[in-house]
């Protein structure tokens, strides 16, 4: 690892493909719909959507119309996008019509005002069948059929509620109520997110939307599938101190030595996305060496435990590793009390990214 005199986020690439691939050969003939909302959950929008387009995937999901713009802007035609958050005013069926958006919409008022403003725009019905957050209701099939334009539905979508934790009974309880809505529009269908492609063969249906599984987080926790983590980061070393038995480090003095120690001090904090939960609870790594968090976790500095770090590799600039080989998103987001996707939308956000 070269010396980083910022900190800095690694984005493996060849990691990112490895993935897609994975799940490319899991899926057979089905379509892969890769979803990089949330800026690529923090990855780079851009840049992941350019590299899967390159390998092959043409379908892209994303939350926000600002997204779905900037990536029309950037890929021109070459790639569909779908707008999860469907539309709510004419202004963004405007949009949705300049930049040959798909939008996913997900309930009456939304239906209406598609029809009134771009009712020749191609669109995906979203059913609600157990999630109880957006779409169209089951007794509401009929009304729909009354409403929608057929010809221009291009598939129907549900989102299933418990596949992360392999309810197997929810899921299928789901999959065949999307299968029953489906026998009134005879339309391709997507019901499996990561865990859902996980689950079985018979979820995959037409279309599949992973993400994080895209970015190396495996579906069920503790088992492994060959994804491989896309994100590392590295922060520098600012300060190396000796604190003694009984001083304390920190805000309120929430850590206090119980022996004589070394302490880091490092270039990262909850502006970086990184929790205070984290506060002497977390670690991190130095050269493959643990070194716990001691202390509360500040805006923009962690103090670390480095005593057992050798001493040639302890200096000012050294990268200390947040996540990455010795650290994966789901260690941490265990560690600070989270889920994997907040985890890496959050750290993210604000420091420089190198792909490599």
């Amino acid at each position: 690892m070269k010396k980083i005199d910022n900190k800095q986020i690694y984005i493996s690439t060849q990691n990112l493909i490895n993935n897609y691939h994975i799940l490319k050969k899991r899926i057979g003939s089905s379509t892969i719909m890769s979803v990089i909302k949330g800026d690529a959950y923090g990855h780079g929008m851009q840049q992941c959507s350019h590299l899967l387009q390159k390998n092959g995937c043409n379908d892209f999901y994303v939350a926000r119309l600002d997204d779905a713009i900037n990536l029309r802007i950037k890929h021109k035609k070459k790639i569909n996008i779908y707008l999860l958050s469907g539309t709510t005013s004419k202004e963004i069926c405007n949009y949705i019509k300049r930049y040959e958006i798909t939008p996913i919409i997900n309930n009456f008022r939304q239906l209406e005002i598609f029809n009134k403003f771009i009712p020749h725009t191609n669109f995906v019905l979203h059913f609600d069948t157990g999630m109880n957050r957006l779409g169209f209701k089951i007794e509401e099939i009929n009304r729909t059929i009354e409403l929608a334009h057929l010809k221009k539905v291009q598939f129907l979508m549900t989102h299933l509620s418990s596949a992360d934790e392999q309810n197997i009974k929810a899921c299928q309880f789901q999959l065949n109520q999307l299968k029953k809505i489906n026998k009134l529009f005879n339309k391709p269908l997507s019901i499996a997110n990561s865990s859902g492609i996980f689950i079985g063969k018979s979820f995959h249906l037409n279309y599949v939307r992973p993400g994080k599984s895209l970015y190396g987080i495996n579906p069920f926790l503790k088992k492994s599938f060959g994804l491989k983590g896309v994100m590392s980061i590295y922060a520098p070393i600012l300060q190396i101190e000796s604190i003694q038995k009984n001083q304390t480090v920190g805000y309120s003095k929430t850590f206090k030595a119980k022996k004589n120690i070394k302490v880091a001090t490092i270039d990262f904090g909850y502006s970086d996305g990184y929790l205070r939960s984290g506060s002497n609870n977390a670690k991190t790594f130095i050269d493959g060496v643990a070194c716990n968090v001691l202390g509360r976790v500040s805006m923009d500095l962690i103090t670390i435990d480095v005593s057992n770090v050798d001493e040639k590799n302890l200096y000012l600039g050294k990268p200390v590793e947040i996540l990455g080989d010795n650290q994966s998103c789901e260690d941490l987001a265990h560690e600070l009390g989270t889920n994997e996707h907040e985890i890496l939308i959050s750290l993210g956000k604000n420091s420089k990214k190198v792909y490599i």
